[in-house]
């Protein structure tokens, strides 16, 4: 064998290596999930060397296709760390969300996105007999809700774009944006105000704000929920500002460690 031939068989696993640490740390940055395209753009691959690795790295459990949206994400071999960590992260907010239930009277949520959906991780509710609360791990829409709205807006446009075309955007009330035109516009609004509303979309007579929880490695928001007639347009400014002052300080006071 000769030196050159040497060097080239030494240089090409290492080569190898470094895509599949590549494509690894795409899936840790973007953890909502990443369309095959994504990936093969972001990596600077074709996209049939792109699936190639992702699917070797699925065998292996390293990355999970969700079967629906055909998105990708870091497999079974990571998520039970992230899945402790998220608990960790809910567990010492509890005491933060309970205070921000009490001044506002109305339930407050921590949703994150799971493939296409927003799951709710927290669920605090308010003691009025009339309210409007998920369970912790009921599942929703992204374009009907306020969190669904905070956390797409956090997305890049390919990514909800995908996910709205997975997912479909059938109309909950008459209210519901249905068309990708319309949510998207909603996305620009949402990013230059940093808070969402649903405004009856998810129900006929509810009303949701959320602001975004930035600085967790998965795509995250928090928000308060209520009958309509008790959460008015015009609480808006000191709902937002509420929520703003607690997401600060669940986000800078622990963030999940980065891996």
């Amino acid at each position: 064998m000769t030196k050159a031939e040497t060097t080239e068989g030494a240089i090409y696993p290492i080569r190898a290596v470094e895509r599949v640490c590549d494509i690894l740390d795409i899936l840790h940055e973007r953890g909502a999930g990443v369309t095959l395209a994504e990936v093969a753009r972001i990596a600077e691959l074709p996209k049939s060397s792109a699936y190639r690795y992702l699917l070797a790295l699925e065998a292996r459990r390293y990355v999970h296709r969700d079967a629906d949206s055909g998105l990708f994400t870091l497999g079974l071999a990571f998520r039970p760390q992230q899945s402790r960590d998220m608990e960790l992260f809910i567990e010492r907010a509890q005491s933060q969300l309970e205070r921000l239930r009490d001044d506002l009277n109305e339930t407050v949520n921590i949703g994150v996105l799971d493939g296409g959906q927003i799951v709710h991780v927290a669920v605090v509710e308010c003691a009025q007999m009339m309210r409007l609360a998920a369970r912790v791990g009921e599942r929703s829409p992204i374009h009907a809700t306020a969190l669904g709205k905070v956390i797409a807006a956090q997305l890049p446009t390919d990514r909800v774009m995908a996910i709205l075309n997975a997912e479909g955007m059938p109309p909950v009330t008459d209210r519901t944006l249905t068309t990708v035109e319309d949510f998207l516009t909603e996305m620009k609004r949402v990013k230059a105000a940093k808070y969402a509303l649903d405004d009856l979309e998810a129900q006929d007579d509810g009303r949701c704000v959320a602001v975004p929880l930035v600085g967790l490695p998965i795509a995250a928001g928090l928000s308060v929920s209520a009958p309509a007639n008790r959460l008015p347009r015009s609480m808006l400014p000191e709902v937002v500002r509420a929520l703003g002052e607690c997401a600060t300080a669940l986000t800078d006071g622990y963030r999940i460690p980065q891996a």
